[in-house]
């Protein structure tokens, strides 16, 4: 058969394997190919597309782990009927899992009671006089500024209260520093090879390029890192303050120190998220310790305690406060005397301090289920993080092995999801620790995925 793939769509940006297999899809989709009807083979196809015959064979390949492709022996590839699953709404901040479905793929803080707790501790918050909600929040944030420093252990740095700024979730405080930051026509920030979809999406909105640069053990490489200052010159390097979302690494000091010193070799400042040091015994080191002259420290109360309490906060260098109140202003105008004198409240009554102490208990037990059903293979993890990643065992890979834990229901995230546009993502998939369900729905969808480990691909998604 002739090819039908003009070759535009090999020029977009996009892998080439992948581009090619997003057009087989298309013709699929738009009725030029049919179910049943047969690829040119791996040369003939290289050859029309003037490509390596290679990367027509990845691109097959990928297309039979996700089902558009089918491979009978002796005869050749063949488009397949494509599987009956059920559209999905995506939802900023969280994906839509149905109701009948584990959801591993979201992280989720888990109920102990905080819409009670809430309910009683907002019968002490003020109408009236400064905290009166007819004028523009912002003239009493004080307390819960100081407060949240405290409670975050970042007052041990002699960071001030004027320097940190109250946001609508870490989300909004990772947007309001890349606008703070960054300057001129096509900015660049680096980061981990792997992001959380919303880092992309703050880079999105501020029209910047993300390179992803790869790790070893011990989290970022120093030297690939100097070497895109040299090419790229980046003004923002993003990464995780402690343990990496999602492949669950953590930095050590010595590594930090020498990423700290290239940021200050080329002027590069930092913006680290941290949602997880709260449930570590004691504060681990972060890039404040070592340069906190060009750290933007980005956490939120939200993120450990209640997702829908939408309280955040960016921390800004040392006399960078005003900056970066201005632009949060821009996009809000005040932050919400209420969530401010609510999450002050929820700080100073010690509910606070018991809500992450349970939590940290019920990610210890979680993580020792994730690992005593999945120990035998490949997973990075630790106690403190609420997921797991688990590195695949051939022939599995991570589009095969999503659909079919999505058979069995149970919605999980594969590496592809955390990847920026220039990298190729590993064969792993990330693992939550199910804060919607109970412990034995947690441990029978571990269970199942268990199996599924066990056994080809062709058992689950023939």
């Amino acid at each position: 058969m002739d090819t039908i793939w003009a070759p535009e769509l090999l020029q977009n940006g996009t892998a080439k394997y992948r581009a090619l297999l997003n057009a087989i899809r298309y013709a699929r989709d738009n009725g030029n190919i049919k179910v049943g009807d047969q690829l040119p083979p791996v040369r003939e196809m290289a050859y029309q597309l003037k490509i390596t015959p290679g990367t027509v064979a990845r691109a097959y390949q990928l297309g039979i782990d996700e089902g558009i492709l089918e491979a009978q022996i002796g005869r050749g590839t063949f488009v397949r009927r494509p599987a009956r699953l059920t559209p999905k709404t995506v939802r900023f901040g969280e994906t839509h899992v149905d109701s009948d479905i584990v959801d591993l793929r979201n992280a989720a803080v888990p109920d102990f009671g905080q819409d009670v707790i809430l309910d009683d501790l907002a019968q002490k918050i003020e109408f009236g006089g400064t905290h009166s909600v007819v004028r523009y929040a912002g003239h009493n944030e004080m307390p819960t500024r100081g407060a949240l420093l405290e409670w975050t252990g970042l007052d041990v740095l002699r960071a001030k209260a004027e320097d940190l700024v109250l946001t609508y979730g870490s989300q909004n405080a990772t947007l309001a520093a890349f606008l703070a930051i960054l300057r001129g026509p096509a900015p660049v920030i680096a980061t981990d090879l792997l992001v959380l979809p919303g880092t992309r999406r703050a880079a999105e909105l501020v029209r910047a390029k993300v390179i992803g640069l790869p790790s070893d053990e011990h989290g970022m490489i120093p030297k690939t890192l100097e070497d895109l200052c040299r090419t790229e010159r980046p003004q923002i390097l993003h990464l995780f303050a402690n343990i990496n979302n999602p492949t669950a690494k953590i930095t050590p000091a010595h590594r930090k120190a020498e990423i700290a010193e290239i940021a200050r070799r080329y002027d590069l400042q930092i913006v680290e998220d941290d949602g997880q040091s709260k449930f570590f015994h004691e504060r681990p080191l972060s890039f404040l310790d070592f340069c906190p002259e060009r750290v933007w420290h980005v956490s939120s109360l939200s993120r450990y305690l209640a997702a829908g309490l939408r309280i955040g906060f960016l921390l800004c260098p040392p006399g960078k406060g005003a900056l970066g109140l201005s632009i949060t202003q821009s996009m809000s105008h005040s932050f919400s005397s209420i969530i401010a004198q609510l999450s002050h409240i929820l700080i100073q009554s010690g509910q606070a301090d018991i809500l992450v102490d349970l939590i940290r208990e019920y990610r210890s037990e979680r993580v020792k289920m994730a690992v005593n059903q999945l120990g035998r293979w490949q997973i990075n993890w630790h106690e403190a993080a609420d997921y797991i990643w688990l590195d695949l065992p051939g022939p599995w890979r991570a589009s095969s092995f999503s659909m079919a834990a999505e058979r069995a229901g149970i919605e999980i995230a594969p590496a592809d999801v955390f990847l920026p546009t220039n990298g190729v993502a590993p064969n792993a998939v990330r693992l939550t620790l199910g804060g919607k369900h109970s412990a034995e729905v947690f441990t029978n969808a571990l269970q199942k995925l268990d199996q599924i480990l066990d056994a080809p691909p062709t058992d689950f998604l023939s």
